[in-house]
């Protein structure tokens, strides 16, 4: 216990010099110096490492809400609006800018074990590379996230660094992230044989492991490749995903499968450490609240809410009407009946015609003094990336590659578990032609309000960007998006005493 006290307090003591402008004091370098001495100082710092990482992928990235698949937002929300058609007075004013320091934390985090975790002595050798394994694996997803989000940002040199920080081009930082996600598969386990402090066996999903950094490595390549038209880096992005399904890598990487259908994906999957599951974020509903830890989760009413009635849906940041969700599932599609509740019911329709989300459906609830329970949160994991995420990725990768018997085979896979007709579907006119797309909106629909659309559409290309968002991005040119529009500003605070930092040029005339 006096071990956990005095490591916290050298933790906040560290974390207050941790400014946005990445102003590193040695002097964390120094208390640290006493604290690296044996595995248990270790796990514990990695235990630190990730529920940082944990706080920040909880939060709700900017851009999957402008993604997201949503027709209403309610008066009360109506910030989400203005920020989901890029207004300049929302996205770039000081007090909604997004922030960076929370990644930054992280990786601050893991500098600072990089630089001192040799001071620590007798540690088995098996369990010291599982401690420096998660800290590639959580940089490498921070630098996703930062590269994804920010495009050019800062790299960072260890913990011993104090001088001011300049950005480093967005390819440069997503070649880092790339860089750490390759270190984090060579030296972690898979995940069935992942093991924590004094050899106990490690369920979270959370935590790195040879199938999460697999993962990652095909997010960063299919970025990498479609961002700058790298038809290696897409080659690698199909080679990773491919590591998923074939029975060579079974044994190295881990299996993992898909769910039976939709409703086991409802059921299991997205509940938390489902057999699909790759990828996920860790939630504790006695910290978060209210449970708005993906766009989904604001959409979210009768009946998951208890003694919630048809037309508190109204009430709902969020709403999708009942005829997109029939646009979107064509008759015998079992996701419609899976993600959404009693869609074909006539004695469940609303005054509104909006859909009741079903996708998220566990709740917790905390007891009052009144006969009523208080809503807590949801009862569930942030799935980040599953196996479907990873097939139909690997079908957009083998698009652009050329390979279109590939790409429909993996298009077929995902449809034929939720029971919708298999490409070419005859009836609706499919063709080679429309495969892109078709993937695209298989995506779509199987990632529905999981907070990957932004980023399918940005892979996509400028046409994809000023068709499937707002009429904000259908406004932007060429020139706009080279500029960095689809980008976010990168925040004032990262300016504080650093001459070195500049805005991007796009957002540097839209702030004021």
């Amino acid at each position: 216990m006096k071990r956990t006290i005095f490591y916290l307090c050298i933790l906040f003591s560290g974390m207050m010099t941790v400014s946005c402008d990445l102003d590193l004091e040695p002097k964390n370098a120094v208390t640290f110096e006493h604290f690296f001495k044996t595995e248990e100082d270790l796990f514990s710092v990695v235990a630190e490492i990730h529920g940082e990482l944990r706080e920040t992928l909880l939060s709700v990235p900017y851009h999957e809400y402008m993604g997201a698949t949503i027709d209403r937002i309610s008066g009360a929300a109506s910030v989400y609006e203005r920020l989901r058609n890029l207004d300049p007075n929302t996205v770039a004013a000081d007090s909604r800018q997004e922030q960076w320091k929370k990644y930054y934390n992280v990786i601050t985090l893991a500098d600072l074990f990089m630089d001192n975790y040799h001071k620590a002595e007798h540690v088995d050798p098996e369990r010291l590379n599982f401690c420096i394994g998660q800290c590639y694996f959580a940089k490498a997803v921070c630098y996703m996230y930062l590269g994804r989000i920010w495009g050019d940002a800062v790299i960072t040199k260890g913990s011993l660094y104090s001088d001011k920080y300049a950005k480093s081009p967005a390819e440069a930082v997503i070649d880092t992230a790339i860089a750490y996600a390759h270190r984090a598969y060579d030296i972690l386990p898979k995940y069935s044989e992942m093991r924590g402090i004094g050899g106990r066996v490690l369920v979270s999903k959370q935590y790195g492991c040879k199938g999460s950094a697999a993962a990652v490595l095909a997010h960063l390549y299919a970025w990498k490749g479609s961002l700058q038209g790298d038809s290696q880096a897409l080659r690698e992005a199909e080679a990773w995903c491919s590591r998923f399904f074939d029975p060579a890598y079974a044994s190295e990487i881990g299996t993992y499968t898909l769910a039976a259908d939709p409703e086991e994906v409802c059921q299991k999957t997205l509940v938390r450490t489902g057999e699909e599951s790759i990828f996920e974020a860790e939630v504790n509903f006695y910290e978060l609240s209210p449970g708005y830890f993906l766009p989904g989760t604001h959409m979210i009413s009768y009946p998951v809410m208890l003694n919630s009635q048809r037309e508190d849906v109204a009430d709902a940041y969020f709403g999708i009407y009942l005829n997109t969700v029939n646009k979107m599932y064509r008759a015998g599609d079992k996701r419609r009946t899976a993600y959404f509740y009693k869609p074909d019911d006539p004695q469940e329709a609303n005054t509104l015609g909006l859909a009741y989300l079903y996708k998220w459906r566990n709740t917790y609830y905390l007891q009052s003094s009144s006969a009523e329970p208080i809503f807590s949160n949801m009862d569930c994991n942030k799935v980040l990336i599953r196996l479907a995420d990873i097939c139909l990725l690997r079908a957009e990768c083998r698009v652009k590659l050329g390979d279109m018997v590939g790409a429909a085979d993996d298009l077929n896979l995902i449809r034929d578990r939720a029971g919708a007709n298999l490409f070419p579907d005859a009836d609706a006119g499919e063709t080679d032609a429309d495969l892109q797309l078709l993937v695209f909106r298989e995506r779509e629909k199987e990632l529905l309000l999981e907070g990957q659309r932004y980023y399918d559409v940005v892979r996509n290309g400028n046409d994809y960007v000023r068709r499937e968002l707002s009429e904000g991005f259908a406004a932007l040119t060429d020139m706009d998006i080279a500029n960095g529009a689809l980008y976010l500003p990168v925040p004032r605070t990262a300016f504080t005493d650093n001459d070195l930092m500049i805005q991007n040029t796009y957002w540097l005339s839209k702030m004021k």
